[in-house]
């Protein structure tokens, strides 16, 4: 018989004969460890990213909560507990409602000893841009288009193929 496997063997016959008892383990994984938004208009949320949450252990992982600080937002497939060997979703997004630099983090407690698990997010809000551009704009390929001219007038792009200027007729 291997050795190694006696060893082994031993063991647990002497952790069973002290009445002793083998624990599970808990431990968690996450998919990620950061998202980044990037520019996003204000007023507007973003499309949602994933992560997925890993219960790596050997014991059901009991979920307390899962929280994000604003203007982020979660959605999950968590649940109240996580089996053995399973995995669940968290989604977020990011609706600025003010332009500049936002950061916060996604903070998941758990009954795992290294929790809470966190993730850092970030974003930027930005502007509007104009619903359309005003005569004598300039106008072309991923600009908004030249504004309706006043009634009884034809508004349009003076280069429809490339960058032009807004015009009316």
């Amino acid at each position: 018989m291997n050795k190694y496997f006696s060893l082994v063997v031993c063991g647990v016959l002497l952790l069973a004969a002290c009445g002793g008892a083998l624990t599970a383990s808990l431990s968690v994984s996450l998919s990620a460890s950061s998202i980044s938004f990037g520019n996003q208009a204000v007023g507007t949320a973003s499309a949602a990213q994933a992560i997925t949450l890993s219960n790596t252990g050997s014991a059901d992982l009991s979920m307390v909560g899962i929280a994000v600080g604003s203007p982020f937002a979660q959605t999950n497939t968590c649940g109240s507990s996580l089996a053995a060997d399973a995995t669940c979703t968290i989604n977020v997004t990011f609706d600025p409602t003010a332009e500049g630099d936002f950061a916060s983090s996604l903070s998941i407690t758990d009954n795992a000893k290294d929790s809470p698990q966190t993730v850092a997010l970030s974003g930027t809000g930005v502007g509007q841009p104009p619903p359309c551009r005003p005569q004598g704009a300039e106008c072309g390929p991923d600009l908004p288009l030249c504004c309706a001219a006043p009634r009884g007038h034809h508004s349009y792009c003076s280069n429809p193929s490339s960058f032009g200027t807004c015009v009316e007729d």
